[in-house]
Parts: C-alpha cells; sequence; structure tokens
C-alpha cells in the first residue's frame, strides 16, 4: 500500500504532536494558532486531537495538498522543528499542483518507487520506538471496534481474498474474524517501519476515521 506525499506529511505532524512531551497544552497552542481562521468558537472547543484539527483546516480550505503552509506554523510550535520543517520543504520542491499536474507521470512515479520509500526514510525511527504494550493496545482497539467492516478492513491491509473468506467460515463472532486479520496482517503483512501509518490508511479507506482517531489517541498514550 502506497500513501500519498501529502498524506504521509500530515502523519508526520500527527505524531510529532502526540508523541511530544506535553502535547495537550502544545494541542492547545495549536488550536489557538488557527481559532481565527476557523472563526467558530464552538467547532475549536469540538477539536480534541491533533488531526481532527486538521481536518477542520482542510474543510475551511486553510490546508491542502497545493497549500501546507499551516504543516509549517504546526512545526514550528514543536521541538522538532528543523526536522520537520525539512519535510516540508522537501514535499514543497517535490510536489506538482493538481490542478496542473500530470496525473500519467504520477501514477508512473507511484509505480516505481524505490523499496527504500520516503515513508521509510522519514518516520521509522518513530514508529520502531513504540512500546509493545502500546502497539497491543493499538490493535486491541481495532479488534474490538471494528465490527462488521472487517471484511474491508483485511482487503484494505492486503490480505489474500481467500484468507478472508477461510477466516470468515472458521470464524463465529465479529471478534474472532477481526481477530485473525489483524493477525494475518501483523505476521504476514506488517512493515515495521510503517506499519501504524498502514492501518490508519487502511482503517479511513473501510470507513472508520473514527478508529483512525482512537488509534491515534492510543499512540499519544504514555505506556
Amino acid at each position: 500500500m502506497t500513501l500519498s506525499d501529502y498524506t504521509q506529511l500530515k502523519q508526520c505532524i500527527v505524531l510529532a504532536v502526540v508523541q511530544a512531551e506535553k502535547h495537550n497544552e502544545i494541542l492547545s497552542s495549536i488550536k489557538e494558532l488557527f481559532s481565527a481562521g476557523i472563526n467558530s468558537v464552538r467547532r475549536v472547543e469540538q477539536i480534541k486531537t491533533i488531526r481532527q484539527l486538521l481536518s477542520v483546516l482542510e474543510l475551511r480550505d486553510i490546508l491542502s495538498e497545493d497549500n501546507v503552509q499551516s504543516l509549517k506554523n504546526i512545526a514550528l510550535k514543536l521541538p522538532n522543528t528543523e526536522e520537520l520543517l525539512k519535510k516540508i520543504s522537501d514535499y514543497e520542491k517535490s510536489h506538482v499542483p493538481r490542478e496542473y499536474g500530470n496525473y500519467y507521470v504520477a501514477a508512473q512515479n507511484i509505480a516505481t518507487e524505490p523499496e527504500e520509500s520516503y515513508i521509510m526514510n522519514s518516520h521509522a525511527p518513530c514508529i520502531k520506538t513504540v512500546s509493545k504494550r502500546k502497539k497491543q493496545r493499538i490493535f486491541q482497539t481495532i479488534i474490538e471496534e471494528i465490527g462488521s467492516f472487517w471484511r474491508d478492513l483485511g482487503r484494505n491491509l492486503k490480505v489474500r481474498e481467500c484468507r478472508i473468506d477461510e477466516i470468515d467460515s472458521q470464524s463465529r463472532t465479529l471478534t474472532e474474524k477481526a481477530t485473525k486479520v489483524m493477525k494475518a496482517f501483523e505476521y504476514e503483512k506488517a512493515d515495521p517501519d510503517k506499519w501504524f501509518f498502514i492501518l490508519c490508511d487502511a482503517l479511513e479507506k473501510s470507513r472508520r476515521k473514527d478508529l483512525t482517531i482512537a488509534i491515534q489517541e492510543v499512540m499519544a498514550m504514555n505506556i
């Protein structure tokens, strides 16, 4: 599964915020920074995570693939400012605006992307330091909440269709099915450098953005 450079960039910002010390204070500071642009006190108060904030900024057209100035402003509020700003700068240099982009060329670039991808080089350190307990909590959250969307999740995690059918026939409850899908992903598909990003992307494609937010919150926990 290949994530867009824009999605990777947002995920990097999200992880930088949730893993920062005093991340709640940082989030409050970032919300205050964008409160005028959001122009709704009630909407700002409803924002509880950095991911929700980025979604609101996109809805307000303050943030987009073609305008990542907001990500720069957020990066300046974080401890690893220099590293994040470099990632954003690299993105801006390589990004082709959608209205002028050659989509055939873009598709070719994705198809020929080298094994040592951007996401592997950029985010490996923060993913590899996730504790075993935290990873288990993330997986358990998905297992307990995915419900009837387990099959969609399996497909979006690139679990083979024959394996999904086998899981369906051999398991009685939705929890059992979800558990086996997550085990198939963990032991057969999960890249140690980018498994969390792949999970977030698969959940969104499975129409479970709420679970994406939930596991982002688990990632922010000190466990």
